[in-house]
């Protein structure tokens, strides 16, 4: 039996009710998706922006924020079709392993039927947050890398062939590492000087392998060539500095660092997108491109409100508050009722995300 569908007054709502349908602002913009289940912090983000009423589900519980709650059907299908192209990007870039031949077309395919959009979903930060990862790191991460890249794209202005380019660069950011040898792409342990000279190859690999796809952007190629390349020119493979630098591989870069360090990987364990979001503070002056930077980090913060996390002591806390600058640190109500101001009380730190 279909779900009854229930008009209620934003003051009447409570945590737990869950979205009966799309939630748009005066403008046509989507905010929350069907599905969605309301905690305190979206209840307040509504108010703020504007939403007066909306439409619940009725048989939806009126729960604690800190229930494990069910997937919304937004995330249920992202996940769906990530997983989807996932599997697609592994297969193409095993293939390249051998066949040393990049399947441009097919990849371009993948950005217009599933990477575009999943890049432009509601609460797409959340979910790549939450996405259950298998092994095969380098799979996820140039889906990841291509789907951060793409959203930022569209907060820095970017439409149409610039913005799928865009996310073509990102997807295929990573590719020359199938002519990495296997033993060091997945080695537990810190790479030798002899085998990170030889893991950096992978730009130049990635940039000769593409080029040989006569109609393949420059874009692209420099995305590709350039995203370890840095600001003040300590990257590398060309030590390459400043205006020099494609805007692509600028963007690119910022996404690759934060889904790197946000994931698990055989060298290391993953970090919150709290303590990464601080790490890119101190980078985006001489390393990483400042306007880029600062677009990424005041945008992807909007994403942390609500977000369920597992503080030092064990304790979890809802974040209700992120602070006036970017870098800041948030506030973060336990669930005993605590409030707790992260950048004074420098003693608790955030080590999980348990839902975000």
């Amino acid at each position: 039996m279909a779900n009854k569908i229930k008009r209620y007054s934003l003051k009447n709502v409570k945590p737990g009710m869950e979205i009966g349908q799309l939630v748009l602002t005066n403008d046509g913009q989507v905010v929350l998706g069907e599905g969605t289940i309301l905690t305190p912090s979206l209840i307040e983000r509504l108010d703020y922006w504007g939403i007066s009423y909306l439409l619940i589900k009725q048989n939806s519980n009126e729960g604690s924020p800190w229930q494990e709650s069910p997937e919304s059907l937004t995330q249920k299908s992202f996940f769906a079709d990530y997983s989807q192209t996932v599997d697609v990007i592994k297969q193409a870039f095993t293939n390249i392993r051998f066949l040393d031949d990049v399947p441009v077309n097919q990849m371009r395919e993948l950005v217009d039927s599933f990477i575009e959009p999943l890049a432009g979903s509601v609460g797409v930060i959340n979910h790549l947050q939450m996405v259950h990862r298998q092994d095969d790191y380098t799979f996820h991460h140039s889906m990841n890398v291509a789907v951060t890249s793409g959203l930022l794209g569209r907060w820095l202005g970017y439409t149409g062939s610039n913005l799928k380019e865009l996310i073509l660069a990102g997807l295929l950011h990573d590719v020359g590492k199938m002519q990495v040898p296997v033993e060091i792409l997945n080695k537990p342990g810190k790479l030798s000087v002899d085998e990170m000279e030889i893991m950096k190859q992978h730009t130049t690999r990635g940039y000769q392998l593409v080029k040989k796809n006569k109609y393949v952007p420059l874009g692209v190629l420099s995305g590709i060539l350039q995203h370890h390349e840095r600001m003040d020119g300590t990257g590398y493979p060309l030590k390459t500095a400043g205006d020099k630098i494609h805007p692509f591989a600028k963007i690119i870069a910022v996404a690759d660092i934060y889904d790197a360090m946000t994931s698990d990987k055989v060298y290391h364990r993953k970090m919150t997108p709290f303590t990464v979001v601080e790490l890119l503070v101190q980078e985006m002056f001489g390393k990483l491109d400042p306007t880029v930077c600062t677009m990424f980090l005041n945008n992807v913060r909007d994403y942390f409100l609500g977000n369920i996390v597992q503080l030092c002591d064990g304790r979890e806390a809802e974040v209700i508050y992120l602070g006036q600058f970017i870098g800041s640190r948030p506030v973060v109500r336990t669930i005993d009722g605590e409030l707790l101001d992260l950048e004074q009380q420098k003693e608790y730190t955030i080590v999980k995300t348990i839902k975000a």
